[in-house]
């Protein structure tokens, strides 16, 4: 078994981390600040979590698997997510993380917005921060659209903005997580591709939901981050298709003093499609407090 230290969280933090220690290194002064602790905005996270992929011929194969992705991209319209992710242990003596890791995993929440044709979208999170004088939550907000991603961290008053970033979604450099930076994005495209498909109905906290499964694998990313096909659950209103949950169980990974496979879970809130125009455009791009100390490179 590969231990989650190496695979799961360190790995999704390792990007994160740099670039945050790299835009303290450029404040005024020179201080300089640790890694920070952001596993939750990249859980699918967090997750991830790009957001919304052109339509495409895959999913008009099953007209339940067409009606799910046409509510992640409705045409001329905005999506608004709200969600909540966070890690469990699935299959094992207890759900709950425990050990040095549970500090990393308090419940996330997720402001999430996306328009397609052509794709943008932002999120905006608060996440620990940890720095040589302790730890504190910070607003973090991260965006994408025509090949450039923004970066934005409220509390160091930077922004690092990445050009030539392709294709949006699951790329991004916040998207070392299963499903990438936002689930959307990759949901959908699995959608597109076929690779999701119709398992029945359940529940999830008590609602009625209808589920759709499949795998996802790691594409295009390190050696190190290669790994066996991932089992998906995607669990949608039975009434609008709206998104309900995500999970990921990111089999073949495991954390140290903890039973059962690791499993990311998005739970989304609040949905809800606005026009899109000029104001609701404004949404999708990064919102800063004050003038901030940019940064720019490219991919």
């Amino acid at each position: 078994m590969t231990e989650m230290r190496h695979i799961g969280y360190e790995q999704l933090l390792e990007d994160f981390g740099q670039r945050l220690e790299e835009a303290a290194a450029r404040r005024p002064g020179g201080q300089r600040r640790r890694r920070a602790a952001a596993g939750a905005l990249v859980l699918p996270g967090i997750v991830a979590i790009g957001l919304l992929l052109a339509g495409g011929g895959g999913g008009r194969r099953l007209p339940f698997v067409a009606q799910a992705r046409a509510a992640l991209a409705p045409a001329g319209q905005v999506v608004h997510l709200v969600t909540t992710s966070h890690m469990e242990m699935r299959g094992g003596a207890q759900a709950e993380i425990v050990g040095p890791e549970a500090e990393q995993n308090a419940p996330r929440v997720s402001d999430e917005w996306s328009a397609s044709q052509p794709v943008r979208w932002r999120i905006a999170s608060v996440v620990p921060i940890v720095t040589a004088h302790g730890t504190f939550a910070g607003p973090v907000q991260l965006s994408y659209g025509d090949g450039t991603e923004e970066l934005y961290v409220q509390p160091l008053n930077t922004l690092d903005i990445r050009t030539g970033v392709s294709g949006g979604g699951p790329r991004t450099s916040l998207a070392e997580g299963p499903l990438g930076a936002e689930p959307v994005p990759r949901i959908r495209s699995m959608l597109e591709a076929g690779q999701l498909r119709e398992a029945g109905g359940g529940t999830v906290n008590g609602h009625a939901v209808e589920r759709l499964v499949g795998a996802e694998s790691q594409k295009g990313g390190s050696r190190r981050s290669a790994h066996a096909p991932w089992p998906v659950e995607y669990d949608v209103d039975p009434k609008t298709f709206a998104p309900v949950r995500f999970t990921v169980e990111q089999v073949g990974t495991s954390i140290p003093g903890n039973s059962g496979t690791p499993t990311d879970v998005v739970e989304v809130s609040r949905y809800e499609e606005l026009p899109l125009n000029e104001a609701t455009a404004s949404l999708l791009s990064i919102r800063v407090s004050r003038s901030p100390t940019i940064h720019r490179s490219s991919r």
